[in-house]
């Protein structure tokens, strides 16, 4: 198997997490300039990372991928033996790959990535900084039923570290009142798994920053539907309708 993908992605982390956890051999293949955009279109039409690449299988979406390989490799298991605990499953990682993930993604861009923008629009910033901190009280009721976040160790904690990873980087951590997820967190981060991620995630970044060429230019984003959704909820639409007309973000390629 190979798998195409940026180690600063968190979708990529929640594959490479995946991969570790069940202790896969694959080959990675990075995607870490703008001019390898074309030879990634080549096995993820949308032009994101992930892609896995099995045979003359190609897969792209870190959830499809998820799903493969917890079918080609059941052992051990990330996903539960019941039709019931594989639905929450699926559903909470959908709230990290689809609500957690974008707001996350706002404070990021107004804060790191442009933070001229969040001084022009620090009403944003509060916004999205308020509704994580919602994302933090939820979790923090889930983990009243045990240790992970659907009962053992699944894809959904996997799908949540690498978006609490980013936020406490970005200056956003788990409040300390939040005392069972802050154990999650500490949980988390002694997995070998987890470990290994981190430490690939933090290294592409700091690679980027000496890449004039990063296939993650700060100043050029991709755009996909979620995090518009929260561009537009915390009042940044006309903003990013700007950029958009100035080509300075895009949108994945039309079939």
């Amino acid at each position: 198997m190979k798998l195409y993908d940026n180690a600063g992605s968190p979708y990529a982390f929640k594959v490479r997490a995946t991969i570790y956890e069940k202790g896969l051999d694959v080959e990675f293949h990075e995607i870490t300039r703008e001019a390898q955009r074309a030879e990634l279109l080549r096995v993820s039409p949308r032009g994101e990372v992930p892609a896995l690449v099995d045979g003359d299988t190609a897969i792209y979406d870190s959830s499809i991928i998820c799903e493969y390989l917890e079918e080609r490799h059941p052992s051990p298991a990330l996903m539960p033996a019941d039709a019931a605990g594989r639905a929450l499953v699926r559903a909470r990682e959908r709230i990290a790959d689809t609500q957690v993930d974008p707001v996350v993604l706002v404070l990021a861009v107004a804060t790191v990535f442009q933070p001229e923008l969040g001084k022009q629009h620090p009403e944003a910033v509060a916004q999205a900084a308020d509704a994580l901190g919602g994302y933090y009280a939820l979790l923090d009721g889930w983990l009243a039923d045990g240790e992970y976040l659907c009962g053992a160790l699944s894809r959904a904690d996997l799908a949540m570290a690498p978006h609490f990873a980013a936020a406490a980087f970005i200056g956003h951590p788990v409040p300390a009142s939040f005392t069972r997820l802050t154990d999650w967190v500490t949980r988390m981060n002694a997995r070998p798994s987890i470990t290994r991620a981190t430490q690939e995630a933090l290294a592409s970044y700091q690679a980027d920053q000496q890449n004039p060429e990063a296939f993650f230019d700060p100043k050029r984003l991709h755009w996909r539907d979620t995090r518009v959704e929260w561009m537009i909820r915390c009042g940044l639409g006309e903003w990013l309708l700007g950029e958009l007309a100035a080509d300075r973000a895009f949108f994945s390629p039309l079939p």
